[in-house]
């Protein structure tokens, strides 16, 4: 009990130490991102604890490890390790568990999740008749040798009736942290940690587990995953009233877990992806209201659409950093660029304020125009967009009035066969 308590207490105070600091630099995860999922696990047999060791000496055949027609103690204690061999190979755990829980995406790279499981802890073979009654009857016998043939024969009956049996059925609410390695990619594996409290159903008393898992998720389309985890866990009972008779299962159970399930995603402020504008025109003639008059370039035949945003939907103004908000729209860009613009080109051109606004024609803000430019191109090729199919370019100030804004536009433009 005190060593579980311990765990969590180190647990929750990493999680309100390490909050504010991650928060500052957030930039990767969707902020506002809700990620249900459900699971289902079968134990990999590699089982230990108090609780095995319980089914065991339940199923024991004391009567015949220290009655038995052996007269010397070697041969008695030869006859109780036997006996014990074969209670162990006899009386296997198993464990399966399910899991239904969600996900919210906090900040970098971290997501907080709250989930609910249910674990069963079954025994291969368990005792069915009580050995107290097999004691009792063999005491009825006239002779000490009828007695021993008594113990023997109940035993052998017991033995020929035990079956499977749940030894074990604990529902626990558990609270998780996520680690993401790639957030928002279509394979997106992560760490996650943990721990819950719940109660066992069966014999009764309250439960604590702390667990620890790496896995992944893999998904089938922008909403929709499959995810696949390696789990081990352990689980304590505690608060526990022990029966008069019968199996006593106190103690912890430790297990290695492989889970496989599906879930899926969507996010609290809105579509994922923007959408583009369904005129087909030219970025010019889009901001040519705010922009002085300028000598026409020769019509091209290709058209286009376009993303246009401000920049400060982008970038922490005056800098070229991405924020949060403005890397979710970058990332639900790049998703549609592989899914529904295959066929596309994409140019980045940006737009920015100068220096010194009394000065006309100034030139200065062409650097952090291209800075703007590649960080946003960047962000594209992590997410998939083949480098080939991305131009960067900057207007810098040279089209800035005082009535004009920084802008940041995508353009799609269709590819030349």
């Amino acid at each position: 009990m005190q060593k579980m308590s311990w765990k969590l207490f180190f647990f929750f105070t990493g999680i309100l130490v390490f909050t504010p600091f991650f928060s500052i630099f957030s930039q990767g995860f969707d902020r506002g991102k809700i990620i249900f999922f459900g699971n289902g696990a079968l134990g990999l047999g590699d089982n230990s604890g108090t609780m095995e060791k319980k089914v065991e000496q339940t199923n024991s055949p004391n009567f015949l490890m220290v009655n038995s027609p052996y007269t010397t103690a070697a041969s008695t204690f030869a006859n109780y390790l036997v006996l014990q061999r074969l209670v162990d190979q006899r009386t296997e755990l198993t464990s399966r568990t399910g899991e239904l829980g969600f996900e919210y995406g906090v900040f970098r790279y971290f997501g907080i999740g709250l989930s609910v499981s249910n674990q069963t802890i079954t025994s291969s073979s368990f005792r069915v008749i009580d050995e107290r009654q097999i004691i009792l009857f063999s005491l009825l016998a006239t002779d000490y040798g009828t007695m021993l043939n008594r113990l023997n024969h109940g035993d052998i009956y017991d033995t020929v009736l035990q079956k499977k049996r749940d030894v074990f059925n604990a529902t626990s609410g558990d609270l998780s942290l996520f680690f993401h390695f790639k957030p928002n990619d279509p394979f997106d594996p992560y760490i996650r940690i943990g721990g819950g409290s719940g109660y066992e159903a069966l014999f009764g008393g309250a439960t604590n587990r702390v667990f620890g898992a790496i896995g992944f998720r893999q998904y089938l389309s922008e909403r929709f995953f499959i995810n696949a985890e390696l789990e081990h866990s352990n689980v304590y009972m505690v608060h526990y009233k022990v029966p008069n008779s019968g199996h006593r299962n106190k103690g912890n159970f430790e297990e290695t877990f492989f889970k496989f399930g599906m879930g899926m995603s969507f996010s609290l402020f809105g579509p994922d992806l923007p959408q583009p504008e369904k005129k087909l025109t030219t970025v010019a003639d889009t901001i040519a209201q705010e922009l002085p008059s300028q000598p026409k370039e020769p019509e091209s035949d290709i058209k286009l659409d376009r993303f246009v945003f401000l920049a400060s939907e982008i970038f922490d103004l005056p800098t070229s950093r991405i924020h949060l908000e403005g890397r979710a729209r970058l990332d639900a860009i790049a998703r549609s660029l592989e899914n529904e613009y295959k066929d596309f080109d994409v140019q980045v051109i940006t737009y920015t304020t100068p220096f010194r606004e009394d000065v006309p024609g100034n030139y200065e803000n062409y650097d952090l125009g291209f800075e703007r430019s590649q960080a946003i191109s960047r962000i594209l090729r992590e997410k998939g967009v083949n480098s080939k199919r991305i131009i960067d370019s900057t207007q810098g100030s040279a089209m800035y009035t005082v009535d004009s804004r920084e802008k940041v536009v995508i353009e799609l433009r269709k590819k030349n066969k």
